[in-house]
């Protein structure tokens, strides 16, 4: 039975509503940011809530069969770097364009495929290459013809950072890594709590620091929120997910993360958003169908 067999009604709504979730995800991180004003520190926090929530089921865990190389666990822990990466982008660059770079890792994928493991190239997997790079030059050009389309800040470069680290960890979780889904999460969050660490040190906290007088309630209750509900329990039920839903079928699913950023940050966030990003956000999404189109076509069908 092929995997796309395997998906029931649970494991679609699964891997249709937590991408939709994480295009919410700024909402309460900027909530968070804006009560402590600690920049790339307030991730630390929020991931050690993840690391803390997921250890007990991790835990329990322990002795499901599975298996993973050094490079599976390594892909598994740098997976985690690259969401906080995201996350910390969000923080300081666009939400749109940031959304819109990280979901560039169809393309990373492709040439992955291509140079690293010598894959042939579809001419869907071609589209999909066009298709992104089109799409990012218009949400990156914003309606401004003059300049480069180039990331103008630290948040959109650690945007398209993400997106290619993504890519890598996927790639290398995809063929060396078959663990629970609890014990690949754990694994996740250690990365990410490690490299928030690292970009806390580096970046450092806003010059405005703590506001004068901190809401503690409304900063746990959003690095709660955030820690449990995004990092720990929807990437768990994501994963788990992963297994069992078509890949082609969960890319195009994927997707809903770039639509639903875009529309919650151009009604709620006080950022630009113009027809041009938009129709380059939406040539990102169709980047993203013909990947997903690719891997079903080169898939071979069953016989009888």
């Amino acid at each position: 039975m092929q995997s796309h067999d395997r998906a029931g009604p649970l494991a679609i709504w699964v891997a249709l509503l937590v991408p939709a979730l994480w295009g919410l995800y700024w909402i309460p991180l900027r909530y968070l940011e804006a009560h402590v004003g600690a920049g790339a520190w307030s991730n630390v926090g929020v991931v050690l809530i993840a690391c803390l929530a997921m250890l007990p089921m991790a835990w329990r865990r322990r002795r499901t069969p599975g298996h993973a190389s050094r490079t599976g666990l390594w892909s598994t822990a740098l997976g985690g770097g690259a969401f906080t990466l995201y996350s910390v982008a969000l923080l300081y660059g666009s939400v749109a364009t940031v959304i819109v770079l990280f979901y560039m890792t169809p393309v990373w994928s492709i040439l992955i495929a291509r140079f690293r493991l010598g894959a042939t190239i579809s001419r869907w997997r071609y589209a999909a290459i066009g298709l992104g790079l089109a799409g990012v030059f218009l949400v990156l050009n914003g309606g401004n013809a003059s300049g480069l389309p180039l990331p103008s800040n630290i948040g959109d470069w650690m945007g398209l950072l993400s997106g290619i680290l993504w890519s890598i960890s996927s790639t290398g979780m995809n063929r060396h890594s078959r663990l629970d889904a609890a014990i690949s999460n754990f694994i996740f969050c250690l990365g990410a709590l490690l490299t928030s660490l690292l970009l806390g040190v580096v970046l450092g906290a806003p010059d405005s620091g703590l506001p004068t007088e901190p809401d503690y309630g409304a900063i746990l209750l959003a690095s709660l929120a955030i820690g449990i509900l995004w990092w720990a329990f929807s990437l768990t039920a994501f994963m788990w997910s992963v297994t069992r839903v078509d890949p082609a079928r969960l890319g195009i699913f994927m997707m809903t993360e770039v639509i639903m950023g875009a529309i919650s940050s151009a009604l709620l966030a006080a950022e630009p958003y113009t027809l041009m990003m938009a129709l380059g956000t939406g040539l990102v999404v169709l980047a993203g169908g013909c990947e997903a189109y690719s891997s079903r076509a080169g898939r071979p069908r069953p016989a009888g």
